[in-house]
């Protein structure tokens, strides 16, 4: 009798560990996410990795994709509107880490498990439970120590640079001027804020071909800048000099075209795919499952001249990003036939608050 009874038991234990996994699996959590903007082709892929993970999870009941057009004001609003909303996860991207800390702080006292994802809040508040941060000093750093490599640690350098004051630009020039550090006969003739952008660095760039004789490379920040500097270089007839840029398609084409005529380059990553890495690690957290580290930081990928025709896309638009996670299928209906993205996963865009 006391074995059966002991059998019982065992049986009755394993039963309802059987079911609480079950329930554990079956769990559904809300998930809001407030982004700074979509201002570029970046951002907008940035949200469509972020969407293309939140659609497709089983344990995503419901998602919001809030866009706070690089407002402070309205990002706080947001999040204030995520908390109303209950969310179970909030996903943000600061905009001004001491500007959000306080209404972080309330999400993370309601019991929301709060995701930073590349911009730190770390200097304004600890109220996160995690955080994912590319080493955006590293890719100024590798970038332009590649340049300095290639022109033989004498001449002169363009500079493109990213949006001001924001932590990403301001980090990856760090690194770029350090890297100089070690090449005191390269120097920055020019450097002027292109926002990223590929129609606002355009003009810079040919006004700097027209301003200097003597331009031995180009640094840029990332973004779409490179592609236009590409262009101003073959439409001004000057030598091809060694470039710096990002994994965005358009460059990654008009580089291949022209490597054989004598462009070299090097494309410094930012991942797309970081805000849907966050939101991965934010469920493992909500599992309690989650193991790792509360500050992760990003390894900055990078390639050259031999890699860049296994990265571009000829079949795709200039518009999407070489570092992905998105599947083969979501990245042709964004991607393909003369589409730029912003359609976004659903159809309903990836620029406006859904």
């Amino acid at each position: 009798m006391k074995k059966l009874m002991a059998l019982f038991l065992a049986m009755v234990l394993v039963l309802s560990l059987c079911v609480g996994a079950t329930a554990e699996s079956e769990k559904k959590y809300t998930v809001g996410f407030s982004n700074v903007w979509v201002g570029n082709t970046y951002g907008i892929q940035g949200v469509n990795e972020l969407e293309a993970f939140l659609k497709d999870n089983p344990q995503v009941e419901k998602y919001y994709i809030y866009n706070a057009d690089n407002d402070v004001n309205k990002q706080i609003s947001d999040i204030e509107d995520l908390i109303a909303k209950g969310v179970d996860m909030l996903i943000l991207q600061p905009i001004s880490a001491e500007s959000v800390a306080a209404v972080v702080e309330e999400a993370y006292d309601a019991g929301i498990v709060v995701v930073d994802c590349t911009s730190p809040l770390a200097d304004a508040t600890d109220a996160y439970h995690v955080s994912v941060i590319a080493k955006d000093y590293d890719f100024g750093y590798t970038g332009m120590k590649w340049l300095c490599e290639q022109i033989g640690g004498k001449g002169n350098v363009i500079c493109l640079d990213g949006m001001a004051g924001l932590s990403s630009a301001v980090l990856r020039m760090e690194g770029a001027q350090d890297a100089l550090k070690e090449y005191p006969d390269v120097k920055i003739i020019a450097s002027e804020y292109a926002n990223w952008d590929y129609a606002t660095a355009k003009p810079i760039v040919e006004n700097m071909l027209a301003t200097y004789d003597q331009i031995d490379a180009v640094w840029s920040s990332g973004g779409d800048m490179t592609r236009a500097a590409i262009e101003a270089w073959a439409e001004a007839g000057r030598p091809w000099v060694p470039m710096m840029g990002e994994d965005c398609n358009g460059f990654l084409k008009l580089w291949s075209k022209y490597k054989a005529d004598g462009l070299s380059c090097i494309a410094v990553s930012l991942p797309t795919w970081l805000f849907a890495y966050g939101a991965e690690l934010g469920l493992e957290i909500l599992n309690g499952t989650y193991t790792g580290e509360k500050d992760v930081i990003i390894e900055i990928p990078s390639f050259g001249n031999d890699e860049v025709d296994s990265y571009v896309r000829e079949d795709l638009s200039d518009s999407f990003w070489g570092q992905t996670h998105m599947t083969e299928e979501q990245i042709v209906a964004l991607y393909g036939n003369g589409n730029d993205g912003s359609q976004g996963i659903t159809g309903g865009g990836a620029a406006s608050d859904h």
